[in-house]
């Protein structure tokens, strides 16, 4: 394991003597991202292993729900310290457990706490940000067992549960002892070898306004419903893109989302048209120029289909045309469009929860640090619509825990044809943020 930080040493302190003497206390400690308390939390679940080696005792770590990697993580860095540390045969570790002698680490995700059994002597979760007021309240349960709970977090719209246990313990720090400890983010550049790097990599890649760098790097809660954008910076995009349909030299790509299918019912229950957004895009290195938008409706999917080639491939020669359908039968729509795009130009995105706030955070992203650029206003149909869905984009919960950019009214896929080009552009292109290799990365 690595040294530790004095902030880690402070925090480890306090937590080993609550842990010793079997007091039952919760702790919240909130750092930024990437200081160093997944190493802290597997540094004391080696300490706890080691000082129930003989007696016993159960130990808990909760592990991230939307990350099945997450879990090997957290025991490979366990197997990691018992090797270096304990005798080869003192130790094992299963498909949810590890021992050390006669104790035992148990990983569990938040959903399965309610159905955990027995006494535990210490439990950590980290992302706690993220839990359920039940997943919160259930582990609150098990300090009252007495069992020394850590939980790790960070601010995300300054309303969860873990906010509240966090003021909680701030409030109570006169009369019951310090509960809660913040890792400011000066402290951690100041003690952390390589981390001042990491936060300049971040700010640049994301911007300093970006809800993601607020929360994660400078633990700055973001308002829920706040607007996508900041006001200032929407305007400079809008007012600042040269004319529509001007060809510059680059890549040429086009994002294509269909927004309404023709309905398999009858009559009045058909429906009368299908509608597609084709938004197609310059790629010169890390920028994306959109150059132009269509609109496209037609009396059915065949007929669609035959009008977004033609615009992809005669009026603008894509290289690559990617395409996403809102609607869960889509079947025939793909078939045609893959025949009319060909199977070489045409990829379809995903359309999980999940992928769009990586598609929407990677937009705010490209827009904040200048690597998009609009065509300008031209009073089209496009533009009018283009605008509006940006300009009342908000911030809302997103599946992964962060916040996504989400149309407030009328959404015809505008913004999500812009989302999915820079998505893909950050897929390309892959992890951009400094590494940290002698650091305690979190």
């Amino acid at each position: 394991m690595k040294t530790p930080t004095a902030y880690q040493r402070e925090i480890a302190a306090a937590v080993a003597a609550d842990l010793l003497h079997g007091r039952g206390s919760v702790f919240t400690v909130e750092a930024p991202l990437g200081a160093g308390v997944r190493e802290l939390a597997s540094q004391l679940e080696m300490l706890a292993l080691s000082v129930n080696v003989q007696a016993g005792g159960s130990l808990l770590r909760v592990v991230s729900p939307d990350a099945p990697a997450s879990q090997e993580t957290v025991k490979e860095r366990l197997m990691a310290s018992l090797r270096e540390s304990a005798p080869r045969g003192l130790w094992s570790v299963g498909d949810a457990d590890a021992r050390l002698g006669r104790a035992r680490a148990v990983y569990a995700a938040p959903e399965q706490l309610e159905g955990l059994e027995g006494r535990f002597e210490m439990a950590q979760a980290l992302d706690a940000h993220r839990l359920s007021a039940e997943a919160v309240e259930r582990l609150q349960g098990m300090a009252d067992s007495g069992a020394t709970v850590v939980l790790y977090g960070r601010p995300r719209d300054g309303a969860t549960p873990f906010e509240r246990l966090k003021l909680a313990n701030r409030e109570a720090e006169a009369s019951a002892g310090r509960k809660h400890f913040r890792v400011t983010p000066e402290r951690a550049q100041a003690e952390l070898p390589g981390y001042a790097a990491r936060v300049a990599a971040a700010q640049e890649e994301l911007g300093e306004a970006h809800p993601e760098f607020e929360t994660d790097y400078a633990l700055r809660p973001v308002s829920n419903g706040a607007p996508a954008f900041p006001a200032t910076r929407l305007r400079e995009l809008l007012a600042s893109g040269g004319p529509r349909r001007l060809a510059v030299a680059g890549e040429l790509v086009a994002a294509v989302v269909l927004t309404r299918l023709p309905d398999e019912g009858n009559g009045a229950l058909r429906s009368a048209s299908a509608t597609a957004v084709a938004t197609v895009a310059s790629r010169r290195g890390r920028e994306l120029r959109v150059l132009d938008h269509k609109w496209a409706e037609a009396a059915d999917m065949a007929s669609l289909a035959r009008c977004v080639a033609r615009f992809t491939e005669k009026t603008w020669p894509c290289e690559r045309v990617i395409v996403r359908s809102r609607a869960e039968r889509s079947e025939e729509a793909r078939r045609l469009l893959d025949d009319a795009l060909g199977a070489r130009r045409a990829r379809w995105a995903p359309n999980d929860a999940g992928r769009r706030e990586r598609e929407s955070s990677a937009l705010i992203a490209a827009a904040l640090t200048g690597r998009l650029s609009l065509y300008a206003a031209d009073g089209s149909p496009e533009y009018r619509a283009l605008r509006r869905e940006m300009e009342s984009a908000a911030l809302r919960p997103g599946a992964e825990g962060g916040l996504a950019a989400a149309v407030n009214g009328p959404d015809e896929g505008f913004m999500e044809g812009l989302s999915i080009l820079v998505e893909e552009d950050a897929e390309r292109g892959g992890p951009r943020l400094a590494a940290l290799p002698d650091a305690l990365a979190s």
